[in-house]
């Protein structure tokens, strides 16, 4: 069974300044690559429930709207999985968080996806990732767990502080781009250096646990 709360948002998120839809040049590279991830249902919605699953983000400079030496990044917006395009009033900015305090400071149309503490926790975690993916399948999350791929404990629900922390010990602790999260049912994440090496090792657990024909 898939957890009742999925897409729903659990960190503070007073800190939301609403602005109007972001231009084109700012998320066209993102949309074309979450177009392809919706086209194989690794984003989408779960009609019984109607509930969104699944997200991405890419890091971005922001420190115009604010000055930090955290990660800023452009994610997809909450509950947007069940569109097949996201435009300018989908994606939105995060512009500051802070895990110990579970707050997000965003800046865009939308409020963020509930995952962005995550998101967050693993662009802080390597200076060298630009990309974070998290996709639902039920065939990948169980092959990664049954094949002992990196993985966060059963114990940890998604969207949470305690979720944030074991990513980045994780990420330190293991040599692939790429982790199940065990307390999230079909709930898998993918980072890389580029839209290109994400997507790459997207496709390839794709390919390894839903179909092994399957090519862009």
């Amino acid at each position: 069974m898939k957890n009742i709360d999925d897409g729903v948002i659990k960190y503070d998120q007073s800190n939301f300044t609403l602005t109007n839809s972001l231009e084109l040049s700012e998320y066209i590279e993102i949309e074309n690559h979450r177009s392809v991830l919706y086209q194989i249902k690794l984003i989408g919605c779960y009609e019984q429930n109607n509930i969104g699953y699944g997200n991405i983000s890419c890091k971005k400079n922001y420190l115009h709207l604010l000055k930090t030496p955290k990660p800023q990044f452009l994610i997809s917006g909450t509950q947007t999985g069940h569109l097949s395009e996201l435009g300018g009033k989908h994606y939105t900015r995060v512009i500051n968080y802070d895990i110990d305090h579970f707050k997000i400071y965003t800046n865009g149309p939308i409020k963020a996806s509930s995952e962005s503490l995550t998101h967050a926790a693993i662009y802080e975690a390597k200076n060298n990732i630009e990309v974070v993916i998290h996709i639902h399948s039920l065939k990948i999350w169980e092959g990664m767990i049954n094949d002992h791929a990196p993985s966060t404990a059963s114990s940890i629900p998604y969207g949470t502080k305690e979720m944030a922390t074991a990513v980045k010990k994780l990420i330190h602790n293991s040599s692939k781009n790429y982790f199940a999260m065990q307390g999230h049912t079909e709930g898998v994440i993918i980072f890389g250096n580029s839209f290109k090496q994400a997507m790459n090792d997207t496709i390839y657990l794709y390919q390894k646990y839903v179909d092994s024909n399957f090519a862009i």
